[in-house]
C-alpha cells in the first residue's frame, strides 16, 4: 500500500503491511491529507460514526493526533479539524557523509527536526567511532522536544556489516574499524536497524514500479544495490555491492581498504578528486556540495576523468551482465557534469549493444539526500507506528 505524505520531502510512504483495521484506516486518511473531520471519516471511509467516535478518541488519548481549531473557521462556533502530532514518534538516523558521522532526527511527516555531525579522521578505531556515535546522540537528544518518544536509531551505513548481530565489521574509510558492536552504544530498550545506504536509496527508487533495478553509486566510494522485479533488495550475507573493491589490472595505487588496484582508486572522489578538481576538492566535503562544482566544470580533456569514465563504464556494464536488469539508475556527484554523464552513456551504450538484447533503462537518480535519510528512517518508524496504532 502506498501512502501520500501532505507535508516533508517524499511524496509517499511504503507501509509494507496491509492496512485493514478501521483505526489505522482513519489514521492514515488524516496523515495522507484525505479527511481532517470525523464526519467526512465516517463519509469517505464507510465506517459509522459511533465507531469513528471512539477510535478518534483513542488516537488523541495516545497523542498520534491532536485537535484544533480550523483556519477557515468564520463566525459562530468555531470548527474543528483533526491533524496528525508530527513529532509524537521520531526516529534517529545515522550516516556516514564523506570523512563526518551524522545523525538525523526525522519526525511522524518526515521532517528533519534536527541535524548534528561530527568530523571521523581515518585513523579512528572502534572506541574513537563509538565515542563519536555517543556523543551524536547525547547532542541529539538535547534537541528532541520532551513529549517525543524515539521510535528507534538507523544506522544507514557502507561497508560491511552484519545486521543481525548489529556488527559493523569494516568500512574502507576507517581501516581500523573492526566488529564495532552498533547495539551495545544504546539503551537495551532501543530498537537499532542497520542497512545499507545503497538500499535505503533503492527502495525509493523502486517504489511503484515493477521492474528490476540496478542503482550505482559514483562519488566518494563506488558500489550498487539491486531490487528483483518483484522489489526485493539483494541484501546478500554480510555485504553486497561492494564494486568499488573489485580489482584492476595493470593498478597498483593503494586503496582506503589496505588493497591495492581497486575501481575506487581510479574512480571514487576520494582519489581522483584532487586531480579533477584541483584545490577545489576539500576531502571533507559532502557529495551534495561536490555536485554542484563539478556540473559547471570542463572535464572534456582531462584525462583522469575520462579514464574514470571508462572503467565506471566497464564496471556497469560487467554488473548488468551479472543481473540483467530493466532499469539502471547513476547516482552520485559525477554524474551531474553534463560531459561526463553523455560520455558515460554514449560508451555504455556502445558496450552493451551485443546479442541483440535489450538495452537497460538508464536514467540518473534525481533523489536528494533528504530523501535518503527519510527512507532509512522508514522500517522503524513503520513498525513502531502499527504497533501503537494496534494498542
Amino acid at each position: 500500500m502506498i501512502l501520500k505524505q501532505t507535508t516533508g520531502f517524499l511524496s509517499h510512504l511504503p507501509i509494507t503491511q496491509p492496512i485493514t483495521h478501521d483505526k489505522e484506516r482513519i489514521f492514515f486518511a488524516i496523515l495522507n491529507g484525505q479527511i481532517t473531520t470525523r464526519r467526512e471519516a465516517v463519509k469517505l471511509l464507510n465506517i459509522r460514526s459511533t465507531t469513528v467516535s471512539e477510535y478518534v478518541a483513542q488516537l488523541l488519548d495516545s497523542r498520534l493526533l491532536t485537535e484544533t481549531i480550523s483556519q477557515n473557521s468564520g463566525r459562530g462556533r468555531p470548527s474543528m479539524v483533526l491533524v496528525v502530532n508530527p513529532n509524537r514518534l521520531i526516529t534517529l538516523v545515522f550516516q556516514v557523509i564523506s570523512l563526518s558521522l551524522h545523525v538525523f532526527a526525522i519526525n511522524l511527516v518526515s521532517n528533519v527536526i534536527a541535524h548534528e555531525q561530527l568530523e571521523a579522521s581515518p585513523d579512528c578505531d572502534n572506541q574513537a567511532l563509538a565515542d563519536k556515535f555517543s556523543q551524536l546522540h547525547e547532542k541529539i537528544m538535547v534537541k528532541i522536544p520532551k513529549s517525543a518518544e524515539v521510535a528507534g536509531c538507523v544506522f544507514s551505513l557502507g561497508g560491511i556489516f552484519d545486521s543481525q548481530t548489529y556488527h559493523w565489521i569494516h568500512a574502507s574509510r576507517w581501516p581500523r574499524m573492526n566488529n564495532l558492536n552498533i547495539k551495545k552504544l544504546f539503551p537495551e530498550n532501543y530498537r537499532v536497524v542497520l542497512s545499507r545506504t545503497l538500499d535505503d536509496e533503492l527502495m525509493l527508487h523502486v517504489l511503484e514500479r515493477n521492474r528490476s533495478t540496478l542503482l550505482l553509486h559514483w562519488g566518494y566510494g563506488v558500489g550498487v544495490a539491486f531490487s528483483t522485479a518483484d522489489n526485493q533488495i539483494n541484501v546478500g550475507g554480510h555485504g553486497f555491492g561492494e564494486i568499488g573493491h573489485w580489482h584492476i589490472p595493470q593498478q597498483i595505487k593503494p586503496c582506503q581498504c589496505g588493497q591495492v588496484g581497486c575501481l575506487e582508486t581510479v574512480a571514487a572522489l576520494w582519489s581522483i578528486g584532487p586531480d579533477v578538481l584541483g584545490n577545489k576538492f576539500k576531502a571533507h566535503d559532502d557529495e551534495e556540495n561536490i555536485a554542484e562544482i563539478l556540473a559547471s566544470c570542463d572535464l572534456a580533456s582531462n584525462p583522469v576523468m575520462q579514464q574514470a569514465i571508462i572503467h565506471m563504464v566497464n564496471a556497469a556494464s560487467n554488473i548488468c551482465r551479472v543481473f540483467f536488469p530493466s532499469r539502471l539508475i547513476v547516482s552520485g556527484p559525477f554524474v551531474k557534469n553534463p560531459q561526463v554523464w553523455a560520455t558515460f552513456c554514449e560508451n555504455f551504450q556502445q558496450q552493451n549493444a551485443f546479442f541483440g538484447q535489450t538495452l537497460p533503462e538508464l536514467s540518473m537518480s534525481q533523489i536528494n539526500r533528504n530523501s535518503r535519510i527519510y527512507g532509512a528512517a522508514l522500517p522503524v518508524l513503520e513498525q513502531t507506528l502499527l504497533e501503537l496504532l494496534a494498542q
